[in-house]
């Protein structure tokens, strides 16, 4: 059979036989190499499997605070705190402390230990004197011991 000049004629075979190192063929491959991948492989996939359920678990915990509400600005009377600055205390607390870890719920503690805790954490959140004072009227108005005034 004659292949006329400048035609291309299908070939019933590969054009290469074996492999050519480097272009198709990665080489052998040792063993200990490959367990060696196998188990970084393993170990990447279980460390993204834990951050994941990580994440999961405490998102599910998330209860947004309360808003300002007439409730907390009936409790908050004792403290002699106006609706602008539970206003201000609460977007101080979400924004501030979230930056951190997950917020607490602030029927966790009472209204006596809210000024101790915030002030521990007042720095690293960079919270001035003002906003550290609307950080604890809000969450003092908030807390579940919060009593306001007959």
């Amino acid at each position: 059979m004659t292949v006329p000049a400048g035609s291309r004629a299908r070939r019933s075979r590969p054009l290469f036989t074996k492999p050519v190192a480097g272009v198709a063929d990665p080489g052998p491959r040792s063993s200990t190499a490959a367990t060696i991948f196998a188990h970084r492989i393993r170990w990447v996939r279980r460390v993204t499997l834990a951050i994941i359920a990580l994440f999961i678990v405490s998102c599910a915990n998330f209860a947004p605070p309360p808003e300002v509400s007439s409730t907390l600005i009936s409790n908050a009377r004792p403290d002699h705190v106006d609706v602008g600055q539970l206003q201000n205390g609460r977007r101080l607390f979400v924004s501030h402390c979230l930056e951190c870890h997950t917020l607490p719920q602030v029927t966790k503690y009472n209204r006596e230990q809210w000024p101790h805790l915030v002030s521990r954490m007042a720095a690293r959140a960079n919270l001035n004197i003002a906003d550290q004072s609307a950080v604890v009227a809000y969450l003092r108005a908030a807390s579940k011991n919060a009593t306001a005034d007959p």
